[in-house]
């Protein structure tokens, strides 16, 4: 089976460091779905560069990047622990979604 689905991968450099980074994937039509979605699967910032808007211009670039492949949705599974990264989440514009995820230690 042909796999429908783009890796995207950012960088925020400052002066040749990186100092943030960002790893999703488009998927143009998966199991379930028919619809084009991106999964965002791992966001990080240096912790010295916080609050500096890397995370936020990363971001950006993301939801550009992805507009421009037509996909309108994206997703990501947060702990709801982590009440940074859900704040920071809702600052981008997104919302909580009506699918739960499940799991089974095999």
């Amino acid at each position: 089976e042909q796999d429908r689905s783009i890796r995207v991968s950012l960088a925020a450099h400052c002066d040749g460091t990186v100092v943030g980074y960002l790893m999703a994937r488009a998927d143009l039509g998966d199991i379930g779905r028919t619809a084009p979605v991106a999964v965002i699967d791992t966001l990080g910032v240096d912790p010295s560069y916080a609050h500096r808007g890397v995370g936020h211009t990363l971001m950006a670039q993301l939801f550009d990047n992805l507009g421009a492949l037509r996909v309108e949705t994206v997703e990501t599974a947060v702990p709801l622990a982590n009440t940074t990264l859900l704040g920071f989440l809702l600052a981008c514009g997104l919302r909580n979604s009506p699918r739960l995820a499940f799991r089974r230690a095999v």
